[in-house]
């Protein structure tokens, strides 16, 4: 009776022995899932950050580009606005370059927010481990929302401009350009009427505060080139 009782003893140790293995294995299996879920996330997020960081490189090369064009429009507003007076004693070589310049410096910023658009729509943002960083890529993405509505203002600022820019300037053999994008043509000698340079004063605006824009944009995006970097370890 005592050898029947010690043996389903044992066989119960076992059956409990066996079900802890049993329970650790699943415990340790779904432990590493876990991980490898956790971890393959982590991947796909640096993945992320690190195309956004080239995307970081090729914005900073067109903001480059557009900064030099319209602090070029800016600077060449203000000459007509300041030589309003004096316009009919100009040369026509100069006026037709600053009036160029106002009209035509005009850019389109094209920014690619496809890799931020995905962090954020899965989730994998929430993994980014700076928050300056969190809150520094959705900053970078609604400036640009805003400086889109910018170039928008211009552009109907200087079609607005158009029937009496076109009216007033020539073209001539051996034109120049700026930055081989903008050709600077010549006025003409026509009267600019009533209004034109005022519309300049209100376009100068339009490039001065774009220009701001781009200029905040670029000092930010090298600090968050820095902050990526950090982020997802690399040199």
């Amino acid at each position: 009776m005592a050898k029947t009782e010690s043996k389903g003893m044992r066989s119960g140790l076992h059956y409990v022995v066996e079900f802890l293995v049993i329970l650790l294995g699943i415990t340790v299996s779904v432990t590493i899932e876990k991980n490898n879920a956790r971890e393959y996330k982590r991947e796909v997020k640096d993945q992320g950050l690190t195309r956004i960081l080239a995307n970081l490189h090729e914005d900073s090369v067109d903001l480059e580009f557009n900064i030099k064009v319209h602090a070029a429009a800016y600077e060449s507003c203000r000459w007509m606005v300041e030589h309003r007076e004096t316009i009919s004693t100009e040369h026509p070589d100069s006026v037709g370059k600053h009036c160029s310049l106002c009209n035509a410096g005009q850019t389109l910023f094209v920014d690619n927010q496809e890799e931020y658009r995905t962090l954020q729509n899965s989730g994998l943002i929430e993994l980014i481990e700076n928050d300056e960083l969190a809150r520094a890529l959705q900053s970078k993405y609604v400036q640009h929302q805003f400086m889109h509505r910018v170039e928008g203002l211009i552009s109907v600022f200087a079609r607005s401009q158009h029937p009496t820019y076109y009216r007033c300037m020539e073209s001539y053999e051996g034109m120049e350009f700026f930055m081989n994008y903008i050709p600077y043509r010549r006025w003409n000698g026509e009267d600019f009427g009533a209004g034109f340079i005022e519309q300049l004063e209100d376009l100068s605006g339009g490039h001065r505060t774009y220009l701001r824009e781009m200029r905040d944009r670029l000092e930010r995006d090298a600090e968050l080139a820095g902050w990526i970097r950090e982020e997802i370890g690399a040199e």
